[in-house]
């Protein structure tokens, strides 16, 4: 995966997985969250990607979801790598994809 170095480490409290099958590591967690700015300031619904060992597509969900003090917008991500596949749910607080649509990874 080719990535921009990000500014900032990923926020700790920015991203929440709801269900997460594989193993990611920051890179993967960070350009998903990438993707998911431009699928949301975009108005793009879906959107694929193709990184080195892993693949899959991006879907931006018009659901606000809130986990205790946790409020994020949805998004889910069919995924295939190295790991294996699976469906990633995850929440991407508002701050966060403010925090990475200055910085959107390629797919």
């Amino acid at each position: 995966m080719s990535l921009p170095s990000a500014q900032t480490p990923l926020l700790r409290w920015g991203l929440v997985f709801l269900a997460c099958p594989l193993a990611l590591d920051e890179d993967a967690q960070r350009g998903l969250v990438q993707l998911a700015a431009r699928a949301w300031f975009e108005d793009e619904p879906v959107i694929a990607f193709d990184w080195e060992g892993l693949h899959g597509v991006l879907r931006a969900s018009s659901d606000v979801q809130a986990l205790g003090n946790f409020v994020g917008q949805q998004f889910e991500a069919e995924v295939e790598g190295d790991a294996g596949k699976g469906t990633v749910r995850f929440l991407v607080t508002e701050a966060q994809l403010q925090a990475a649509r200055g910085v959107v990874a390629e797919a």
